[in-house]
């Protein structure tokens, strides 16, 4: 076997590391087999069985390792920070839906007004489901999550338009949550696409 064809098997064995390991340490690892090939060949058996040993002794404790990182990170990031805009989430909709059943006790609300206090109501009870989607971890969590709060930040804009009943705090949390929560959306959908 000539010494090209030999880094090529070599560099096929180590795809059983992780990528990130491999990343690291892949050209260093394939300029320490080059240097062992020139001094023993590359035909040599126990050269080959040595090879094979290290990456079978040393892959699979790798990619343990990788995964208990991954799970700490993971558990400790998204985890805590999705139980807790799910909590906010909930918190928040059932503010705003006693606001809305509130406005809509105290009357008055005829025609736009009623029309959009019980738009408010609804979006409440998205906001809500949205909520315990995010403490669930559901997969349709961060859709949810969008469409509440888009549809809060339209709400806000038709009612400071067309009957502003709310009051200054409420409006600033129908404004500032929506948008954190789709922060929060769109940065945890790029955490995991990398």
């Amino acid at each position: 076997m000539s010494a090209r064809r030999a880094e090529r098997a070599y560099a096929l064995l180590l795809r059983a590391y992780p990528r990130r390991f491999r990343m690291v340490y892949e050209r260093e690892m394939v300029l320490v087999f080059r240097a062992m090939v020139r001094q023993r060949g590359s035909a040599t058996p126990g050269l080959w069985l040595e090879t094979i040993a290290d990456v079978a002794r040393t892959a699979p404790g790798l990619h343990a390792e990788a995964l208990r990182a991954h799970r700490t990170t993971t558990s400790r990031t998204e985890g805590g920070s999705m139980r807790t805009m799910g909590v906010l989430a909930v918190l928040v909709g059932l503010l705003q839906a006693v606001n809305a059943f509130a406005e809509l006790s105290a009357g008055g609300t005829a025609g736009w007004p009623g029309l959009v206090v019980a738009m408010a109501i609804v979006l409440s009870v998205l906001l809500l489901v949205a909520g315990v989607a995010l403490l669930a971890d559901a997969s349709s969590a961060p859709v949810l999550s969008q469409i509440a709060a888009v549809s809060w930040l339209a709400l806000v804009i038709v009612v400071r338009t067309v009957h502003p009943w709310m009051s200054i705090f409420s409006t600033l949390l129908a404004v500032v949550f929506p948008l954190a929560l789709l922060v929060y959306v769109w940065t945890r959908r790029k955490l995991t696409v990398a």
